[in-house]
């Protein structure tokens, strides 16, 4: 504590110079009836010199003793912290840079640079930090101004699949947890009435009424838009009553499939050009490490982000590399059966598409042709597949 207490107060170390035999005591007697306090006495260069230490306030205090005792004070070094600001004072510049830093620490501490999103598998978490960032949780978004409740009740509207989320913030991070929640099935509503009917001609093979009443049967033909479960059924006791009707109906179709190919194809494919193009991103600020303009023509850009870790911990610093591959366009002229392969494959997406996964073809006529320099493939098909369709019942 003494020597804290000292280096805060600053003291001086100096020499006391007597020309006699005398002076120094004298001095030194003196200097103790006056109160003052010295340590680290020591002799210096013979009998008549010693070196001492004294506070730095009562150096200049010893200059009217030393000149009655008729002894020279000289000051060796100085040493605390009034002496270690002084110099600093002398040096603008580092208190210039002192200051600008403490400002710069004050506005960094103040904003979040550091934004990461755990617990997603499903949703993209470029996706979730672009929509935190238009309700304003960004790099460089002020603490203040940001409500962690409010942003997760924003999310969690965006996002109906999320089963919850919460926004948890620790001086200038920000982490968005998230739960991917199972997506709830739209239920059709069973308190309105509705009729089944049939969205496409064909012959009925099955029919099964899980609610409402059948009006067709196995083997009868019907037309888009007929009638096949009503939605109004008749009780026991002879009244009639609305329920909302469900079923499966099954039925033989005809369906018409085509795909047209051109023989003249606009194929595109990479030329071998690359460019490279990288920034760095400190602080939310993307500053050009390269000085290469973005390419102008058929170019194909990746991009590929690395951010810098310490201890686990991503920093507010990111090194970005824009990858350009330069593309051309060029003619390909197909033969009948390349063309004929493209066209199967589009009129079997087709028959997916519009059938789904209980639909199937059980007979099917082809017939092919080019003319005006295009491949045709026309498939007419008898189909089995679920016809029928809710529609509400409308009451006058």
């Amino acid at each position: 504590m003494v020597r804290l207490t000292r280096w805060l107060t600053g003291w001086v170390e100096f020499v006391i110079l007597g020309k006699k035999k005398g002076q120094a005591e004298r001095f030194l007697s003196l200097c103790a009836r006056s109160g003052f306090w010295f340590w680290g006495m020591s002799p210096y260069q013979g009998e008549c010199s010693f070196r001492c230490r004294v506070r730095a306030s009562e150096y200049t205090a010893l200059k009217d003793l030393a000149r009655k005792s008729g002894v020279r004070l000289r000051v060796i070094r100085r040493k605390g912290m009034p002496f270690f600001f002084w110099k600093l004072g002398r040096r603008k510049g580092l208190i210039a840079g002192a200051v600008l830093g403490m400002i710069l620490l004050w506005l960094l501490s103040s904003r979040y640079w550091i934004i990461t999103v755990s617990g997603n598998e499903q949703l993209p978490q470029q996706t979730l930090l672009s929509a935190a960032e238009e309700e304003g949780l960004f790099e460089g978004a002020v603490r203040d101004r940001i409500d962690a409740q409010n942003l997760a009740a924003e999310l969690m509207e965006r996002f109906p699949e999320i089963g919850w989320v919460s926004v948890n913030t620790k001086m200038c991070s920000a982490e968005i947890c998230i739960g991917e929640g199972i997506p709830k099935p739209q239920e059709q509503s069973s308190e309105t009435p509705a009729n089944v009917l049939a969205s496409v001609d064909g012959q009925i093979l099955s029919i099964d009424a899980f609610d409402g009443e059948a009006v067709v049967r196995e083997g009868d033909a019907v037309t888009k838009g007929q009638l096949l479960i009503s939605g109004i059924v008749e009780d026991q006791q002879g009244g009639t009553h609305a329920v909302y009707a469900r079923g499966n109906v099954v039925a033989k179709t005809r369906r018409t499939f085509t795909a047209q190919i051109p023989l003249k194809q606009q194929k595109v494919e990479e030329t071998g050009n690359t460019l490279l193009r990288k920034s760095i991103s400190v602080f939310g600020i993307r500053l050009p490490l390269t000085l290469r303009e973005e390419p102008s023509g058929l170019w194909k850009q990746e991009q590929q982000e690395v951010s810098v870790q310490l201890l686990e911990t991503p920093l507010p610093l990111s090194v970005t590399t824009e990858i350009w591959t330069e593309y051309r366009e060029t003619v390909q002229y197909l033969t009948q059966k390349e063309a004929e392969k493209l066209a199967w494959d589009a009129v079997t997406l087709q028959q997916r598409t519009l059938l789904g996964d209980t639909g199937c073809v059980l007979r099917q006529e082809i017939e092919q042709s080019i003319k005006n320099g295009c491949f045709t493939l026309s498939v007419r098909a008898q189909c089995q597949e679920e016809i029928g369709y809710t529609q509400e019942i409308l009451f006058e």
